[in-house]
């Protein structure tokens, strides 16, 4: 549990005293106006108006107004990073990007988009690879962060035990979202898809798969998992229409289907991935499975950071780092 979390916990468990103290006295001095009703029947009454008043305290999430929306796909080299912003102030980031870079260029990136100490309302680790945790203690101590999601799966690398460390010195709330929750972080709508419970213990198809979406345009998320957990998800019926996904795994082959592009029919599809890996990202046989069925494919590579703006009719523009190409389309 984090700090705020520990906290939290430390006054709901000071209230319960004090409302059950409160309730022994008046029920001990005959002061309760239910007087009438036996001991069985106060307790009863007594139970079920704290329950009324705890559940006050967390109301159930609400539809909010469209409002125009960024998303940056930021160029974090060969790692993930996605910035998701709304005219309101919320902000959802996806994944860290990379630990190697030294120039820390996502913090250079926050510092621009959001503000040097700025607010981050929902910190999503897909899974706890190196290149989508990246400086992830380093956000946490350096913004305000309010919430943060992992996979349960746990790792062995160092920089994975600084990320919990600094969650835990944080005053972030801390969760493992599983598949067929569904949240409301500001006006997006986020549906997560993956992981399973139990999982598969494997970081990248334990990753956090979600669709999220804003001013009735969607979009998919998923991390590193495989085709595998794309046919997985696919099978249990959820709707995946989408307008726009970022492939799986830096656009690996071992990613983004032909089955996920059906079940998506997205109107183009982005990946992040480092010129020159050694892995070989983009995949050539993943963006021909995208480019037979005429979907235009963008890329860190080539693009920088790329930039959807969401409008609040649900039409959005296309908007890259490098180059001058701005494409507009309808949602």
């Amino acid at each position: 549990m984090t700090k705020k979390q520990k906290e939290q916990r430390t006054k709901l468990i000071s209230t319960g005293i004090i409302l059950l103290f409160v309730f022994s006295i008046g029920l001990f001095l005959g002061e309760n106006k239910n007087s009438e009703l036996s001991l069985k029947e106060r307790i009863t009454i007594f139970m079920e108006e704290t329950a009324d008043f705890f559940n006050s305290e967390d109301p159930e999430p609400t539809e909010t107004e469209n409002q125009e929306t960024t998303i940056s796909f930021l160029d974090a080299n060969q790692g993930s990073a996605t910035l998701i912003q709304s005219k309101d102030g919320t902000n959802i980031l996806i994944d860290s990007g990379r630990y190697e870079d030294k120039d820390k260029k996502i913090i250079q990136q926050l510092d621009q988009y959001v503000g040097t100490g700025g607010k981050i309302d929902l910190l999503i680790f897909t899974h706890n690879d190196s290149d989508h945790i990246g400086y992830g203690d380093l956000i946490l101590n350096y913004y305000n962060v309010k919430e943060v999601w992992m996979n349960g799966n746990d790792a062995t690398s160092k920089i994975y035990e600084r990320v919990l460390d600094a969650i835990d010195e944080s005053n972030a709330l801390y969760a493992e979202p599983k598949a067929g929750e569904k949240h409301q972080v500001g006006p997006f709508k986020i549906d997560v898809l993956n992981p399973t419970d139990p999982s598969d213990n494997d970081q990248n198809d334990d990753s956090i798969v979600t669709k999220i979406t804003v001013n009735q345009v969607s979009g998919l998320f998923s991390g590193d998992a495989s085709q595998s957990i794309e046919k997985a998800i696919i099978d249990t019926g959820v709707d995946l229409a989408a307008d726009f996904i970022l492939m799986g795994h830096h656009g690996s082959d071992t990613s983004t289907s032909e089955e996920w592009i059906q079940a998506s029919q997205p109107d183009l599809a982005l990946f992040s991935a480092g010129a020159n890996n050694s892995y070989g990202h983009p995949g050539k046989d993943a963006i021909g499975r995208l480019r037979k069925y005429n979907i235009p494919v963008y890329g860190t590579i080539e693009n920088g950071t790329i930039t959807l703006v969401i409008h609040e009719d649900g039409t959005y523009t296309i908007k890259t780092e490098k180059g001058e190409n701005i494409n507009e389309n309808g949602a």
